[in-house]
């Protein structure tokens, strides 16, 4: 069974309730290419959030974890980020894309693990203005392989 971490999150995914939103303080319908981006998220689970990003063809990109005491961890297991800025402020998780680009469209979300299940935010879609929307395939839960 293949045990990537995308294979693993969309699998998590089907099987979670949403817990929490993902936001943009700002208005969205005039972003331009450098603009800063400014996401949050709002929740009252104690453990950490991640972000991700769901691109146009439906894969998500681990973005960030951000612990309770505001420490990022960004892709590569790096402290920083050249693109992206992270952290903790009260009952909010926050991600800044520094300088937008085409590449960063897509539907970001955000996502806490709390007794072990981890909650899924509903997403918050980001495109620059006249670009086509995602329309990423519907998931559904996969089936199990069997262990007998």
């Amino acid at each position: 069974m293949d045990t990537s971490p995308a294979l693993l999150l969309l699998l998590t995914l089907a099987f979670c309730e949403y817990g929490h939103g993902v936001r943009s303080p700002k208005d969205m319908t005039r972003l331009q290419v450098g603009q800063k981006l400014e996401l949050e998220c709002r929740t009252h689970r104690s453990g950490g959030a991640f972000w991700i990003r769901q691109d146009r063809s439906g894969t998500l990109h681990f973005i960030v974890f951000i612990s309770s005491t505001s420490r990022t961890t960004f892709e590569g297991n790096q402290k920083t980020s050249t693109r992206f800025e992270a952290r903790k402020e009260h009952t909010f998780y926050l991600l800044v894309v520094k300088s937008f680009t085409p590449w960063d469209e897509g539907n970001y979300f955000c996502v806490t693990n709390f007794n072990q299940m981890l909650y899924f935010s509903p997403g918050q879609l980001v495109f620059l203005p006249g670009q086509q929307h995602l329309h990423p395939a519907s998931l559904s839960p996969a089936k199990m392989p069997s262990t007998s």
